[in-house]
């Protein structure tokens, strides 16, 4: 159990957390500090592709501890297993959205091909993102309080069994 917890924890920190920091220092930076400013579609190209696949790897993390966690709420576990298919959906969303953006842009020669094409489903992308976002923010509490009830129930049972 500690084991798969600390997994879980890890791939939150690191997918959640990432994507977090990203969008919150390394975008805004990035579009300060790259001139011209359309440059930073270049690094972001990159980096949201890494997000994406660590994302698929948290998700079989989180669907392994929404089907291990002995948590007595099955409202609970429902809502985790929903946060868990919103995050499905929306990666799948964004992959695909990821082939469609690469192909509007030429990265041997860091050149936007058609940047009328690529503003509008840049902006869907970073609201599929955020949505994503939202969803993981979701997963996060849930299991936070999951994992809580799953220990004071094993207390309680310990406590009963032994006294």
């Amino acid at each position: 159990m500690m084991l798969r917890r600390c997994l879980v924890f890890a791939a939150l920190l690191f997918w959640h957390g990432g994507a977090t920091f990203y969008a919150s220092v390394v975008i805004p930076v990035g579009l300060h500090t790259l001139q011209p400013p359309g440059r930073q579609t270049f690094v972001t190209r990159t980096v949201t592709l890494v997000l994406n696949l660590t994302g698929a790897v948290a998700l079989v993390l989180f669907a392994w501890d929404v089907r291990a966690t002995r948590a007595p709420r099955s409202g609970r576990r429902l809502a985790r297993w929903l946060a868990c298919a919103g995050m499905l959906l929306t990666l799948g969303m964004l992959l695909w959205m990821h082939a469609r953006l690469d192909r509007l842009i030429d990265v041997q020669n860091l050149q936007v091909l058609d940047g009328e094409a690529l503003r509008p489903l840049h902006r869907l992308y970073v609201a599929i993102s955020g949505l994503q976002w939202t969803c993981g923010t979701v997963f996060a509490f849930l299991t936070l309080y999951a994992w809580r009830e799953e220990a004071t129930r094993s207390e309680t049972e310990h406590e009963r069994l032994s006294g």
